[in-house]
């Protein structure tokens, strides 16, 4: 190994420097104030804030350096950081439920949407998280590129999923706050095994490849990552199906409510789907034919004759089969079309006509 890569290699497995008490010092400091920033920016809903917070958080160069110490065979080592990381994690957590609960935050309002942004992670989040993990890497070897490492924190998102899951629990959403987790091990599992490639690539990979106890725990430490991933892949691909079932499903529901109305002009304001909890939230606003501004009469007795014929409940059940929860909010509206300077009122054209011609 070369003199340049020996020194590389010493950089990055002993990343705390000489004074290691005072790194870690630093590092809890920096993490707290990660923490905090994360929460409060996710509390505001600031999208800014939080990447201030990713920018500020020091988790990557722990997570680097598992991965440096797998290369080289410290097993030992690459356990004691990985259980540093998930110590520190664990702690984010609390801390983040910590200051929502001394903020006091009211429990009834809706959750922001910065924190729901960390609860559907996907597959497309593991390719950004390993390709977040080869910067990082590529940047502590060619340290003349650390202008890198800023988009590569920003990509990667540590301590944001982090602050949403204590957030989250505090709101009492479990499952919700364990999405977030997910999100976390997920970055935390593709940044060891992106990182590690590269390292073996750049400057180990006469150790990693080497015969006797290194190359042994080398390999055992790869193992244990990759069956951890694949654990996550699992949760992430269940995940990304689902999101697919449910955004065709939307699609699907949409166009039949259209299909059911027709010719009566029907905006549809919000359709969502939850394919997991069986779950459907529908708004809508129905156009009413102009003379029912001067009749008395139920709001039922209003509508077109042709949407009294075929109930709603009737073509979302054959849409989304039994078992289904659906929430319909519907508004009335009566529909006008006038041209001005005569007498002249007509039916309102249908609002989707009119949005395909703007």
């Amino acid at each position: 190994m070369s003199t340049r890569k020996l020194s590389i290699t010493r950089s990055i497995l002993r990343f705390e420097g000489n004074d290691i008490a005072a790194y870690w010092r630093r590092f809890a400091m920096l993490l707290t104030l990660s923490v905090v920033i994360a929460t409060m920016g996710m509390l505001r809903n600031s999208g800014a804030v939080v990447i201030a917070a990713m920018l500020v958080a020091p988790l990557m160069t722990p997570i680097l350096g598992v991965a440096a110490a797998m290369v080289m065979g410290w097993l030992a080592r690459a356990f004691n950081l990985a259980l540093i990381v998930c110590g520190s994690a664990v702690l984010c957590v609390l801390l983040a439920w910590c200051l929502v609960y001394v903020a006091d935050v009211p429990r009834g309002i809706l959750i922001p949407d910065q924190v729901l942004a960390r609860t559907d992670p996907g597959t497309e989040d593991l390719i950004v998280a390993l390709a977040a993990g080869v910067a990082g890497a590529y940047v502590q070897i060619n340290r003349s590129e650390a202008s890198l490492l800023p988009g590569a924190a920003i990509g990667v998102s540590l301590v944001p999923p982090l602050s949403a899951s204590g957030v989250l629990l505090y709101f009492g959403e479990p499952a919700e706050a364990y999405e977030a987790g997910l999100l976390f091990a997920t970055n935390l599992g593709a940044i060891i095994l992106s990182a590690c490639a590269v390292y073996i690539i750049y400057a180990a990979h006469s150790v990693a490849f080497s015969k006797g106890r290194r190359k042994l725990n080398f390999t055992a430490s790869v193992v244990v990552t990759l069956a951890f991933l694949a654990f996550v892949v699992l949760q992430l691909g269940k995940s990304t199906y689902n999101r697919y079932l449910e955004t065709r499903t939307e699609a699907q529901l949409a166009q039949t409510i259209r299909d059911w109305a027709d010719p009566v002009s029907v905006e549809i304001i919000r359709v969502d789907v939850n394919a997991k909890s069986k779950h459907a939230d529908i708004w809508l606003i129905v156009d009413l034919p102009i003379e029912a501004a001067y009749k008395v009469s139920s709001i039922v007795g209003l509508l077109p004759e042709s949407l009294r014929e075929t109930p709603l409940v009737d073509v979302l059940r054959e849409e989304l089969g039994p078992g289904y929860l659906v929430v319909v909010r519907f508004q009335n509206r009566i529909g006008a079309q006038i041209i001005l300077g005569t007498d002249t009122v007509q039916q309102a054209p249908d609002v989707e006509k009119i949005t395909e011609e703007n």
